[in-house]
């Protein structure tokens, strides 16, 4: 049978005065809706909303929605859920939690975790699969942007990283390689991205780096202005349909003319 709050709160499950409670025991995570990766950051997270509430700390009441079977799905407040379990196997008296009814659909729900102003925000690659879910409904890229408010820019990124292989997405994970790189390295190698970066990376732990960036990546960056010389010879090339040794002289000069600078 369908259930509804109305009905929760006839049959006792829900308890309203001022706001609706419900046992701790009755709420539930739906599995693989939460966009949280598990690890230790997340743990960390939740470790310190629990010591938030031992405290005596009050904590936003989590949003639901009806679960068939009984009970309610949890919509926006996983973390918060679980320091509270954490909380009440450390002996704190909590039987009833505050919630608030969720409105809206599938595609709604998942806009809501992440577009959601609570706690710890979604890391990009949390972000990105929640993108690709968006994607599935078959929202294209500046539909999924109106509903988040980001640009379209933003959307097309990090769907590039939320369909990257699985390698790729480990070193992001990780930590060893930032979003950012492995967007800008799938999109030059592809399906070789994983390898590449892996390479990388003991490149840059053998200087004692410690992750791949952009900058480790590359050699040292060409001044300025000497690149603005650079597009100019180019220019002059291209326009003058320079023979090999019109070049020669360009590239002499361009040389000479960077070592005065």
């Amino acid at each position: 049978m369908k259930q509804s709050f109305k009905k929760l709160i006839q049959s006792g499950t829900i308890k309203r005065a001022d706001a609706m409670k419900i046992k701790l025991n009755d709420i539930y995570e739906e599995p693989g809706f939460n966009l949280r990766e598990e690890g230790s950051d997340l743990e960390e997270s939740i470790f310190a909303l629990f010591e938030f509430i031992m405290s005596g700390g009050q904590v936003p009441a989590l949003e639901v929605r009806p679960r068939e079977g009984g009970g309610v799905w949890i919509v926006d407040g996983h973390r918060r859920y679980r320091a509270y379990r954490r909380a009440v196997t450390a002996g704190a008296p909590i039987e009833y939690i505050p919630v608030v009814a969720f409105s809206g659909n599938d595609l709604d729900r998942i806009v809501r975790i992440m577009t959601s102003a609570e706690g710890r925000p979604l890391s990009q690659l949390e972000t990105a699969k929640g993108y690709r879910r968006l994607a599935a409904f078959g929202l294209n890229s500046e539909q999924i942007a109106k509903h988040v408010g980001k640009t379209r820019q933003h959307v097309d990124n990090l769907l590039i990283l939320a369909n990257a292989n699985q390698d790729v997405q480990d070193l992001v994970k990780s930590g060893v390689v930032s979003a950012t790189t492995a967007i800008e390295t799938v999109r030059h190698k592809g399906e070789q991205s994983g390898k590449f970066l892996a390479a990388e990376l003991h490149k840059a732990q053998s200087i004692g780096k410690k992750k791949v960036t952009i900058g480790t990546m590359r050699s040292k960056n060409i001044p300025k202005k000497v690149a603005s010389q650079m597009a100019d010879f180019i220019e002059k090339i291209i326009a003058l349909d320079s023979t090999p040794d019109d070049i020669k002289l360009i590239a002499k000069s361009l040389i000479e003319k960077s070592g005065r600078d």
